[in-house]
């Protein structure tokens, strides 16, 4: 453990403070105004964060849990959050999208069930009543033999005859006869396709629809242009070697918080401040308890700057996209981590003897930041005295700071 304990509280051995007085005048937590009243009716630390833990306000548990938390433990129970998002994003990794993307018009994919169903495509030649007909014409033709038949000799040939004469004199000045009329409609019929209601090629409507889009798409690639040149992107080989780097500086921190560490956490935090790992670093050294390491004057660190980064750095974690885990329930597995830490069950002293750091097996079976072994009641106090006389036999140095 970190610090000298100048108290024993039963069950919580790292708490700082019992009451939640003392973390509000000492490390300037600010009650929410929703909790006001039960913070009066538990003023005791420890009952108050039960109350927040019984009622599921994980969120609000963990923050008051990191402002009354020794500051080596707290910088612990992040490293254990990270940790246990690294698994999770090793199982179920999250691709971020391309910025080039954003503000492309994209089509909406309809289920089968919303879409129009497709006309259906009917031969007319198998249409009752296009059966029907020819079924009549074919029986008006044969009537039409019979009666030729019967025609005196000659009246037949003398009407073809004159149909002839009709029909060239008709063609001559139409260009077709009847007969040829008659099957070019038909074939027309047969043909015909239903015009759209809108020629959109020759719409003026259409035309500024389409030189709009041209400009708006003109104006998105430019955006997209000047937000890359802005803000560069780092590679993921870039970003795995800072992420990396500063895992490692993190771990040395907590296990060996000297000024060199704390410097080194401060100096890889700042080469990523975006990530998880970054933020972790920064919030490592913050912990240090002195913002001018290698330096004979002390600056101290804000008391609240601690806790507030932690509570950064949790809820960055529960927001994080990918995983296997929602957001709810990573908040309560971070509260049931901050409570192992807490109850002195969680620590980095078991892995001092392993030739690798728990973050150096992501994914391998190795530590995922949870213990799962919260005491229940009945042995709640004596794993409490466990940690408290463990940590009275060894050695403490104290934060400067």
């Amino acid at each position: 453990m970190p610090d000298k304990l100048d108290w024993l509280n039963e069950h919580f051995v790292l708490l700082k403070y019992r009451t939640v007085a003392e973390v509000v005048e000492n490390c300037h937590y600010k009650v929410p105004f929703e909790l006001r009243k039960t913070a009066d009716e538990h003023p005791l630390a420890e009952d108050f964060l039960k109350q927040l833990a019984e009622a599921e306000n994980y969120q609000k548990a963990s923050e008051f849990l990191a402002f009354n938390l020794h500051q080596r433990a707290l910088a612990w129970w992040g490293y254990c959050c990270v940790l246990s998002v690294k698994n999770e994003l090793f199982d179920i990794p999250f691709e971020p999208r391309d910025i080039s993307d954003i503000g492309t018009h994209k089509n909406p994919e309809l289920p089968e069930w919303a879409k129009m169903p497709e006309p259906e495509k009917m031969d007319y030649k198998t249409n009752p009543d296009y059966i029907k007909l020819q079924q009549e014409i074919s029986a008006i033709k044969a009537k039409n033999e019979e009666l030729i038949k019967m025609l005196p000799p000659g009246i037949w040939e003398r009407h073809m005859e004159l149909r002839k004469n009709i029909y060239e004199k008709f063609k001559s000045i139409v260009g077709m006869d009847p007969e040829e009329m008659l099957t070019d409609a038909i074939k027309k019929v047969e043909e015909f396709k239903e015009p759209a209601f809108v020629n959109e090629e020759k719409s003026p409507v259409f035309q500024m629809k389409r030189e709009l889009d041209a400009k708006i798409e003109a104006i998105r690639k430019k955006t997209v242009e000047t937000i890359k040149a802005a803000v560069p992107s780092k590679s993921r080989e870039e970003l795995k070697e800072q992420t990396d780097n500063a895992m490692d500086a993190v771990y040395a921190g907590i296990t060996a918080p000297t000024d060199e560490n704390a410097t080194r956490c401060l100096n890889l935090g700042n080469a990523c401040p975006e990530t998880h790992e970054g933020l972790l670093s920064l919030l490592t050294f913050w912990c240090y308890g002195n913002l001018t390491p290698n330096m004979e004057q002390i600056v101290r660190t804000p008391p609240e700057l601690p806790p507030t980064g932690l509570n950064s750095l949790l809820l960055k974690c529960a927001l994080t996209e990918g995983g296997t885990r929602e957001f709810k329930e990573r908040m309560k597995l971070y509260f049931e981590i901050g409570r192992e830490v807490v109850f002195g069950i969680n620590n980095w002293s078991e892995f001092l003897t392993e030739m690798e750091p728990p973050h150096h097996k992501i994914g391998h079976g190795g530590f995922t930041g949870v213990i799962g072994k919260v005491p229940d009641d009945a042995s709640m106090k004596q794993a409490a005295e466990k940690a408290l006389n463990d940590a009275g036999n060894k050695k403490f140095e104290r934060f400067r700071g």
